[in-house]
């Protein structure tokens, strides 16, 4: 079962190659946000497919995730990968990027052979994403021919409904972008149909991406949100957030900072349990773009707002959720920003950002939101 992961590569591929053939990596640099554009993605997952129906282009699939790893931006996003074959996998947990660690597992990439089950691969990737929220992209490198696990002709129907299932489990924006292996023609369509599980999403040959440039483009494309703010976004973004005015639920976003689907400046990932104000260890990197924020923004004052879900008395939430955003005032005090910067306040349940009436939105509900205050 794969854990969850920040960035999930979808990796093709099968067991050791019967022959030694190989395919070197482009020498590729990352992109980097020009002056009107940052990183707009909080997780990426990249879905790799190893299975035998790959096994001739095999080699050129795992140069082009090696290719793809180099390419990468560096930002305050996660990732996580998983490569499939019938019933095996390689996967590569949630985790914060880490373009060493990403290069050591595409390096170690293996054709593993077997079926192509696009299905259960989608549906392993459920207990990642439910439990996050922001802008995700699903990123699935594959020839286009599902089947179950030992090879057997399966339904497209099947990979479409684990896809649908996938986004409405998701709090906030998922894209899914397609990069086929080979030109089947009927890969290609079931493929663009896959894309169009939602309304952000893209396909492409992989021929299309296999020099600096193509590359580079697709990468511009899916990580800086240029294609998603042309197809999905359009009209005037008065603060550069990326969000349309007549969607922006936050006008004012700072600069430098990744918000989510309405325009709001969130501490990315960051989730609190269920009657809980601690921080959890392992949520502190999730706080680094807020350090790194402020502390490039010497004179911005902001206010920490902490907002619970709908259970439990309206007295109580509202306590609670005064300690979960004084709890976020005092970790940045201890990493060295001044008290006389921060202002903590509590929304109890009045203001959700998502629905009540499932657990996936209670969880998104049970948040920190930052406001950037006049100077």
């Amino acid at each position: 079962m794969l854990r969850r992961v920040a960035i999930t590569f979808c990796l093709l591929g099968g067991l050791a190659c019967a022959a030694p053939k190989t395919v070197a990596p482009m020498n590729v640099s990352p992109i980097a946000p020009g002056p009107d554009q940052r990183v707009n993605v909080s997780h990426l997952y990249v879905v790799v497919d190893a299975s035998a129906s790959v096994t001739e282009q095999f080699p050129g699939v795992k140069a082009l995730t090696q290719s793809f790893v180099q390419g990468m931006p560096e930002g305050s996003y996660e990732v996580a990968a998983i490569s499939f074959g019938g019933y095996k996998r390689q996967t590569e947990d949630l985790r914060p990027f880490d373009r060493a660690h990403l290069r050591e597992g595409a390096d170690n990439l293996m054709h593993l052979g077997e079926g192509t089950p696009l299905d259960r691969v989608l549906a392993e990737l459920k207990p990642v994403t439910e439990d996050t929220f922001g802008r995700g992209l699903v990123i699935v490198f594959s020839d286009g021919r599902p089947t179950d696990p030992v090879g057997r002709d399966l339904d497209e129907e099947a990979v479409l409904a684990a896809a649908k299932t996938l986004r409405e489990g998701w709090v906030g924006e998922l894209c899914f972008h397609t990069v086929q292996v080979g030109d089947d023609p009927q890969g290609a369509a079931f493929l663009k149909r896959l894309s169009e599980a939602t309304s952000c999403g893209s396909t492409r040959a992989s021929v299309g991406i296999q020099n600096v440039a193509g590359l580079q483009n697709f990468q511009r494309e899916i990580f800086l949100g240029e294609a998603a703010r042309d197809i999905a976004l359009p009209g005037p973004d008065t603060d550069g957030d990326g969000i349309p005015n007549d969607r922006d639920q936050c006008p004012g976003t700072p600069n430098g900072v990744t918000p989510d689907g309405r325009g709001c400046w969130v501490v990315p990932g960051l989730r609190f349990a269920f009657d809980k104000d601690e921080i959890k260890p392992s949520y502190y990197d999730r706080l680094a773009e807020m350090v790194r924020v402020l502390r490039e923004n010497p004179t911005m004052r902001v206010r920490i707002d902490g907002h619970t879900d709908s259970i439990g008395a309206e007295e109580y939430n509202q306590g609670l959720s005064e300690r979960r955003a004084m709890a976020v005032k005092s970790y940045l005090t201890s990493n060295g920003i001044d008290a006389s910067r921060l202002t903590a306040k509590g929304f109890g349940e009045e203001a959700p950002a998502y629905t009540n009436e499932s657990e996936e939105g209670r969880a998104g509900n049970r948040r920190t939101e930052i406001t950037a205050l006049e100077r």
